[in-house]
């Protein structure tokens, strides 16, 4: 049997460029290692408190209750009536808020603006009143503290 070695070196060329297509794809590295996310967490319970004894919510009620007393004075029954409401109205819905039992809709409301401001301050990346489940290693900082500061803070 006689050799050739340009076709052996051609048939071997073949065979290893056809091995290097069975072998399995090159893996190639993410360009950034993905972060883990930090979660803020905080007390419903010093939230509510907060927001019912806040400069803001004190400004409101004062509203209010002028708005009542001068009803009042003028005779205006059917005002003092709905102002009447609204004032108990909110002592319940605040009631409600300290026992669990009525969302904070209106505190997070309040908060809107100043959600992006806490978790940059607290260096959180997502910001819920409590979790559910956490798993190991998992990141939670409580930004209870940085909620009240503005929440007591005079506008």
């Amino acid at each position: 049997m006689r050799i050739y070695p340009p076709r052996l070196a051609l048939s071997s060329a073949l065979a290893l460029a056809a091995l290097g297509l069975l072998a399995p794809p090159a893996a190639f590295g993410q360009a950034s290692v993905p972060s883990k996310l930090v979660v803020g967490v905080f007390n419903r319970t010093y939230l509510v408190q907060a927001f019912y004894r806040s400069p803001a919510w004190a400004a409101k009620m004062t509203s209010l209750a002028e708005a009542r007393n001068a009803a009042a004075a003028a005779s205006k029954l059917d005002e003092v009536d709905r102002l009447d409401k609204e004032l108990a109205g909110a002592q319940a819905l605040a009631q409600k808020q300290l026992a669990g039992e009525a969302p904070l809709k209106n505190i997070l409301d309040q908060l809107q603006p100043q959600w992006a401001a806490i978790a940059q301050e607290t260096g959180v990346d997502l910001i819920v009143p409590e979790p559910v489940y956490a798993g190991p290693g998992a990141a939670f900082v409580d930004v209870t503290p940085a909620i009240v500061k503005r929440l007591m803070a005079k506008n």
